[in-house]
């Protein structure tokens, strides 16, 4: 069987000091062979760029830089669109991943011999009992290393459904306990169905709400497969986008307004019409980009048509490269 070609991408902004060049080594690193790595800069000001840079004669490394700030989700979008892969996953530039993590997600999808039970409803989901099932996405515990100090082991796969079933999460002593969607393997089929992330700093709960409403299956590895570091700077800390922020909490507000979708009943196969998402990047500018010849534009995932005029440049033949530096996505 021929091993998934997997494309991780690190989503990055001025982390050159602290981070970036971490979490660059631990994904070239890692014992899965079919794996290339992409760093989407979206907009840092610091030195980024230079440390990027010291990785371009890397084979299975790859760049793309942005001309402004985006945000974490549009960043993550680009890759989706412009990156080669059969699976993918998104890897923080505070994430420290684990050697074999590529491997034993990689391992997971590639499982077979999952069937629907009869002894379970399925039907929402488009299953018939007896169906043989593929494993769409495969998550994992993980370490977390507090701003305090303290290291905490996060493997409450129930969390999960903690927006379906807040009630379910009692006890947790930690903040922010719950699985870890964004480090995910998942396969290209999840967005070629369902779209992109949601423009919003809640796009991973709200992927993870509509992955699950939709009946994706999720296989769930019991052992850490990274170690997430909390830093400063990061958005779960700093006021505005904290937890108890004020731009979280609004982006929330959508997070649950698509929820209340799934909780009348629009589950399944109404999931991709009613929310999924069409990833728009006509504001987006491109400056640089670093070995393009590892990229290729995904025909099939939805985006606008401005977007994906552009976008076809930039993944395209290499004789195309020369008119990207500057040049506006929507332009």
């Amino acid at each position: 069987m021929a091993s998934l070609s997997v494309s991780i991408v690190i989503p990055t902004y001025n982390r050159a000091r602290s981070c970036l060049a971490r979490a660059i080594d631990g994904a070239l690193a890692q014992s899965y062979d079919a794996a290339t790595v992409t760093v989407v800069d979206d907009g840092s000001t610091d030195n980024t760029a230079a440390v990027v840079g010291q990785y371009a004669s890397e084979p299975r490394f790859s760049s793309i830089r942005l001309g402004r700030n985006l945000g974490t989700a549009q960043a993550k979008n680009l890759a989706i669109l412009c990156c080669s892969y059969d699976a993918i996953t998104f890897h923080d530039s505070d994430d420290s991943p684990h050697a074999d993590k590529i491997l034993l997600q990689a391992r997971a999808l590639d499982l077979r011999g999952h069937v629907a039970d009869r002894i379970l409803n399925w039907q929402p989901f488009g299953y018939t009992a007896g169906d043989s099932l593929r494993v769409d996405i495969a998550v994992g515990a993980y370490n977390l290393i507090k701003m305090d100090g303290s290291v905490h082991y996060i493997n409450k796969r129930v969390s999960l459904l903690d927006d379906f079933f807040p009630n379910l999460q009692f006890p947790s002593k930690t903040e922010g306990d719950w699985c870890l969607v964004n480090c995910g393997l998942f396969r290209r089929g999840v967005f070629e169905t369902l779209g992109g992330f949601l423009d919003s700093i809640e796009e991973d709960r709200e992927l993870r709400n509509r992955t699950v409403a939709a009946g994706c299956i999720y296989f769930f590895i019991d052992q850490p497969l990274l170690t997430k570091i909390e830093m400063g700077d990061s958005l779960t800390i700093q006021n505005l986008t904290g937890y108890k922020g004020e731009i979280r909490h609004r982006d929330r507000e959508e997070v649950w307004r698509r929820l209340a979708q799934y909780q009348r009943g629009r589950i399944g196969p109404y999931v991709a019409d009613d929310t999924g998402v069409t990833i728009d990047l006509s504001d987006a500018i491109i400056e640089d980009v670093i070995n393009a010849d590892n990229l290729t534009f995904q025909e099939s995932i939805a985006a606008t048509p401005a977007t994906r005029d552009a976008l076809r440049v930039l993944a395209g033949p290499p004789a195309a490269q020369k008119a990207l530096p500057g040049r506006a996505v929507g332009g």
